[in-house]
């Protein structure tokens, strides 16, 4: 991190992006070419392993309420998109509007709505991989890439549509542009690192509390240096960043008591097990990170170890400091954006082993150690499964399988009626799955969301108002029972009992869909 330290390496020359110092010139020296380049630079092969990571079985996991939100919300007008912003959800706004326009572009399949996350978690392992060289060398940048890519929930939330992998690749980034701007000052450098700030505000506010490891850094760097300049532009960086994201930060405090008060409260180690998404992950990467920290530090290597462990560990306390309120902010998924700082220190805890095979033996356990959570969580209903490995908050819900049973009976004419609470997204869910020239009216909604600017709609005050004529209805319930009529309010249930008896009931996994035909 130091300069000092980087004069201290014998007066090699320093090392490119690339991975390694570039070889002397000389007539007996032939080029070298670009494949071999890139054969031998730090960021390529984790970044290639990590891409097929994610990718595998993208589009395979049943699509769970937070992603269909996502999809939801996306598929609606800029404007309305904007006018729900302003009463809910205004922390994934910039999230939303970039999805409106991918999926206007690429559609709503689950492969095209989850690839932004895979190309997110791609790109943010390159930059664990740099930022580990930049700190350490190139067999810590290398191994910190792997470690990184074998997390389980690297890959889980490289899947989903969501703008968690988004918030994982703008921490990388900030951390890996600070590295570079205090190696080699300059305004476009500090430029570069105030718009990855920026990001990080605009995706996940938690997230900033990482602003408190950067500033140690740069608090060690100039002690070191005995130049102070950094001291000013750190601030004015850090302050345009998140004066890029105050409009987002502003109303995402206002409305947080709606949308994050219902997280409960976890032991700290239950929340890092469900970061990991494995609590062998979770132990062997911390374990890897002591090794890390406490095999580097060395003279020549102080200042860079303990401000990356700075990096990894004081947004903790920080979080847990804010969450002792009534909103609790200490929730795995919001800390997935410390997992590339503990992945630079776990590739340097692999890195001591110093000899190639033993280094590649490392790596091989940790692969072993993540093979339950990565298999556990691209499983069918997996992504709902958000606290593994503890158990599930809930049951599975197949909204496709709930489509399919209406696909095959459906007549022109039907309508649909759906039970339980907005947020397991039940309508939206069959509707995404069912094809496009099926769309049953829904009988007793009055505005859909997007006509509220809300994440759900408004049914009839009256139930008898709003039911016309319809011959038969599909009745969807996010639930398992044999009296589906009971899933519903009490005077919605009573006017279908007068009008509809049960023709057909068929339980899928976690709901109930029930063929209601008209009397006479």
């Amino acid at each position: 991190m130091s300069n000092r330290a980087v004069a201290a390496t014998d007066a090699q020359p320093a090392p490119t992006d690339g991975g390694n110092p570039p070889l002397p010139a000389g007539p007996d020296r032939p080029p070298v070419s670009l494949a071999r380049r890139l054969a031998r630079s730090v960021w390529l092969w984790p970044t290639a392993f990590a891409a097929l990571a994610v990718g595998w079985r993208i589009g395979s996991p049943e699509m769970w309420h937070d992603e269909l939100v996502t999809i939801d919300v996306a598929t609606r007008s800029t404007g309305q998109i904007r006018a729900m912003l302003a009463n809910v959800d205004a922390v994934h706004g910039a999230y939303y509007l970039f999805m409106h326009a991918w999926t206007t572009l690429f559609g709503t399949s689950p492969v095209a709505v989850r690839l932004p996350s895979a190309l997110a978690m791609t790109l943010a392992t390159a930059c664990v991989a740099l930022a580990g060289r930049r700190l350490f060398d190139h067999p810590t940048g290398v191994a910190a890439g792997f470690v990184f890519a074998l997390v389980p929930t690297v890959t889980r939330f490289g899947q989903e549509t969501r703008s968690y992998a988004f918030v994982v690749l703008a921490a990388a980034a900030a951390t890996l542009f600070l590295l570079r701007v205090l190696e080699r000052p300059g305004w476009l450098r500090w430029v570069a690192y105030a718009l990855a700030v920026g990001g990080i505000g605009l995706v996940n506010v938690v997230a900033l509390t990482l602003l408190v490891g950067h500033g140690t850094v740069v608090l060690i760097h100039c002690w070191r240096q005995r130049r102070w300049w950094s001291l000013v532009w750190f601030p004015l960086g850090a302050l345009g960043g998140v004066a890029i994201a105050a409009p987002v930060i502003l109303r995402g405090m206002k409305q947080a008591g709606r949308q994050i008060s219902w997280i409960p409260d976890s032991s700290p180690w239950t929340v890092w097990e469900q970061a990991y998404g494995s609590t062998l992950l979770a132990v062997a990467v911390t374990a890897l990170a002591t090794v890390g920290l406490l095999t580097h530090l060395r003279r020549d290597a102080v200042d860079r170890t303990v401000g990356a462990t700075l990096v990894a560990v004081l947004p903790v306390p920080v979080i847990l400091l804010a969450s002792a309120g009534e909103i609790n902010y200490f929730f795995a998924k919001y800390l997935l954006f410390l997992l590339p700082a503990w992945a630079v220190l776990a590739g340097a805890g692999i890195a001591a082993l110093r000899r190639a095979p033993l280094m590649a033996a490392g790596l091989v356990v940790v692969a072993a150690l993540s093979v339950p959570g990565q298999l556990t969580l691209r499983a069918e209903y997996s992504h709902g499964w958000y606290t593994y490995p503890q158990a599930r908050a809930f049951a599975p819900l197949s909204y496709s399988q709930a489509a399919r049973v209406i696909e095959t009976g459906y007549q022109p004419g039907d309508g649909l009626v759906v039970g339980g609470v907005w947020w397991w997204m039940t309508e939206p869910g069959v509707r995404y799955y069912l094809p496009a020239d099926i769309s049953p009216r829904n009988v007793f909604q009055k505005r859909t969301a997007a006509q509220r600017n809300e994440l759900f709609g408004a049914d009839c005050g009256d139930p008898a108002s709003c039911l016309r004529d319809e011959p038969r209805l599909w009745l969807v319930l996010p639930t398992v029972t044999d009296a589906p009529l009971t899933g519903l309010p009490k005077q919605r249930a009573a006017l279908l009992d007068e009008r509809y008896q049960v023709a057909r009931l068929t339980h899928v996994t976690g709901l109930t869909v029930a063929l209601l035909q008209r009397r006479g």
